[in-house]
């Protein structure tokens, strides 16, 4: 087998973390998993935190700054970007795990916490100024980006205990509901 790297371990424990939970993220058992002796983890961490640190580092990066700059090489106007963060950040199923475990781990963990308040505040202001470059009033524009990023961990959750998750009708409607001036009308 190939030399592992720090990201190898980082990825490993992030995927164990999404099955397992934070907990159960452990040098032995990825060690094992990655077919290599604990002498290798310890070759790029000094200990368990290093890697949780790690951990959070990457989830950062992925789920939320590799996903920012993804959309806005893609697309070319604000309306067109916010389609498709919508149909991104809804449609992985797959990234599910992660978001759940990062926000178990943060309930009983300042660093886990302070993170996810970070990355909570990055993604909703983010997406506030997509709302906002499409016409919305400052403070609608974060109401209606917090409501979406509020209906995202819904879906988190929704999706683990076996609901199907939204379709792309679904995703379109959502994502032009947020532009949309509100109707006074009952």
């Amino acid at each position: 087998m190939a030399t592992l790297t720090a990201r190898d371990w980082t990825v490993a424990a992030a995927t164990r973390l999404a099955t397992h939970g934070a907990d159960q993220v452990r040098v032995e058992p990825l060690a094992e998993g990655l077919g290599v002796s604990k002498g290798s983890f310890y070759w790029h961490f000094a200990n368990r935190d290093a890697l949780l640190e790690s951990v959070l580092e990457l989830w950062e990066e992925r789920g939320t700054e590799a996903i920012i700059a993804h959309v806005e090489a893609e697309q070319s106007d604000a309306q067109a970007r916010l389609r498709a963060l919508v149909h991104h950040t809804f449609g992985q199923p797959e990234h599910d795990g992660i978001e759940l475990g990062i926000r178990a781990w943060a309930v009983r963990d300042d660093r886990a916490r302070t993170v996810a308040a970070r990355v909570d505040a990055r993604r909703i202001e983010y997406v506030a100024g997509l709302i906002e470059s499409c016409g919305l009033a400052p403070a609608a524009a974060l109401t209606r980006s917090q409501l979406l990023y509020r209906t995202l961990i819904g879906e988190f959750v929704l999706r683990s205990h076996g609901h199907p998750r939204l379709d792309e009708r679904e995703l379109d409607r959502l994502a032009a509901t947020l532009t949309r001036e509100a109707d006074a009308r009952p």
